[in-house]
């Protein structure tokens, strides 16, 4: 099953091209998902970014709310996170979680990479208009080319090592990304897929391109 989660940021950050078989909305990311025409399965949130007027406009369809405190220790990306897990999906998307708030997307970005931790049988990825990101665990990783050009590998808390890139523009054999290092930056897959292996740490993977859509 792949589960999508819709959360508030900004509209134009979300994809137009969104599928998935079950989606959960975080809070106003239900109005995202009605305004292309998404029933949410679920809503979860406290309903505080949704403006009177939306409220008044979808009413009847927000009744599946899951209605939750506004002062609570959990964001509602998070708690959406943990409502799908539950489900036992093979594949999460997340959209609506990059652009606006710096605070909330760096928050994402760590419930994600601890979530691909404790889950690694699910793929998690977040998903904007130009951009696929995932958390790698150690091991041979298949990424396929799609709509993306451009393919960028970063460290996420540790230095990746043992790592081996194959079908890509720039080649690489044991090497190692390095806490704060940027030269993993910008790499291409040459055809239709390329291979990432590498033996410990986490890497994170940023797929993009042009907003031109190259």
């Amino acid at each position: 099953m792949h589960i999508g989660i819709c959360a508030g940021g900004p509209r134009q950050e979300i994809s137009t091209m969104i599928t998935a078989d079950f989606w959960i909305a975080a809070d106003s990311g239900a109005i995202h998902l009605l305004e292309v025409g998404i029933e949410p399965d679920m809503i979860i949130g406290d309903m505080d970014s949704i403006s009177d007027l939306a409220r008044a406009e979808w009413a009847t369809r927000l009744n599946q709310a899951i209605v939750l405190p506004a002062e609570k220790d959990e964001t509602d990306t998070q708690l959406a996170l943990e409502k799908a897990v539950q489900q036992q999906p093979d594949r999460v998307t997340l959209h609506g979680v990059t652009g606006g708030r710096l605070d909330h997307y760096q928050a994402v970005l760590h419930d994600v990479a601890s979530y691909q931790q404790r889950y690694p049988k699910i793929q998690f990825e977040i998903v904007n208009e130009t951009n696929r990101l995932r958390f790698l665990l150690p091991g041979t990783t298949n990424l396929q080319k799609d709509c993306y050009t451009y393919c960028s590998f970063f460290a996420w808390h540790q230095d990746v090592e043992g790592l081996t890139l194959e079908g890509f523009k720039y080649p690489v054999v044991q090497d190692t990304i390095a806490m704060r290092s940027s030269r993993f930056t910008s790499n291409e897959i040459l055809s239709v897929a390329g291979s990432i292996t590498f033996s410990s740490g986490i890497c994170l993977t940023i797929q993009s391109r042009e907003e031109s859509g190259d």
